[in-house]
């Protein structure tokens, strides 16, 4: 039996119910067992800064809220184009694949003979066959096949098994930043945010690389001032490297980061990112992602050495 053919025979009836209340929004996202910081209310704020519109569903099935979906939408040239990001978000540990196809077509039907424009989609699922079927059969097109990858750590670990894991070399890094005498200062203040600001634009500039816009920083950080930590290493006194860390739900992310050229030779990067799994862990954070696994060898090695989980989702779909 087809299995796409067969799921599609038992899905459950979905209802899609709009939601503009923060509180409430907050309130589930904080208990999904697998969410993504593309998702959270404060994303969708910093893209507002930027020009896009927010709309924020809820899916329901009898037995209540199913799943919530962050959406963004922008009208390039007269036309109105929808973007999802690593959604919809499931709030039920292991959605059936049943209740999994309902809510994606659910969506597809909203989007049903092009009236609500174009739909592209990163969905939250995994990069497998089976994920492929399932949007097929809810009458998504694949446009492209590789997704978001990335790498997340278990924060219910004890920090010395946490530690133990790290790469050989990992660990003679932290410890030559020790060593160093390498100190770390958290802040939470607009004033850390600008600063840091500062130097991702120069970064951007330097390197040559296109990343969060300040702007997009800026909104997403005032609409939650108390979910964003700011990890600077100090040395002599000084700032030598920083990393944005960023809180949703019971989760983590690393953002952006930043090191000048004497933290990197006193491995301010190991030093701060190891710290931020300390300080999420402290903050309460089930899990610390380590916000994408470059395929280059460069940023990729560097984040593999943490050696978490990694993941990789089901590349990019679109309906119409």
């Amino acid at each position: 039996m087809n299995t796409a053919t067969w799921v599609l025979d038992v899905a459950p009836e979905i209802t899609v119910t709009e939601v503009a209340d923060r509180q409430s929004w907050d309130a589930l996202f904080a208990f999904a067992p697998d969410p993504h910081f593309t998702q959270a209310w404060c994303y969708g704020e910093g893209k507002r800064a930027e020009g896009w519109q927010v709309e924020r569903l809820l899916f329901n099935d009898e037995d209540g809220i199913a799943a919530l979906c962050q959406l963004l939408v922008k009208h390039p040239f007269g036309a109105r184009v929808t973007r999802i990001d690593r959604g919809p978000v499931f709030l039920r540990e292991h959605p059936s694949p049943e209740l999994q196809l309902a809510v994606f077509q659910a969506l597809r039907r909203r989007w049903r003979f092009g009236w609500r424009g174009l739909l592209l989609m990163a969905p939250s699922l995994p990069a497998n066959a089976a994920s492929a079927s399932l949007l097929r059969a809810a009458g998504f097109w694949c446009r492209r096949e590789t997704g978001w990858h990335s790498s997340y750590l278990d924060l219910a670990l004890p920090l010395d098994q946490l530690h133990r894991r790290l790469a050989p070399h990992w660990r003679t890094r932290i410890r030559r930043a020790e060593k160093l005498e390498v100190g770390l200062r958290l802040r939470r203040d607009p004033a850390g945010i600008d600063w840091l600001l500062e130097r991702h634009v120069e970064n951007m500039h330097v390197k040559g690389f296109i990343g969060p816009s300040p702007e997009f920083v800026r909104a997403m950080y005032d609409a939650s001032p108390k979910d964003f930590w700011l990890l600077q290493a100090m040395t002599g006194g000084e700032p030598e490297a920083a990393l944005l860390v960023g809180r949703f739900g019971q989760h983590a992310e690393t953002f952006i980061g930043w090191t000048s050229d004497t933290g990197r030779r006193a491995a301010a990067g190991n030093f701060l990112l190891w710290n931020a799994v300390i300080e999420m862990q402290r903050a309460g954070c089930r899990t610390l992602d380590l916000g994408g696994v470059p395929a280059d060898a460069g940023q990729g090695q560097f984040k593999r050495g943490m050696r978490g989980a990694e993941y990789e989702l089901a590349g990019e779909w679109l309906a119409f």
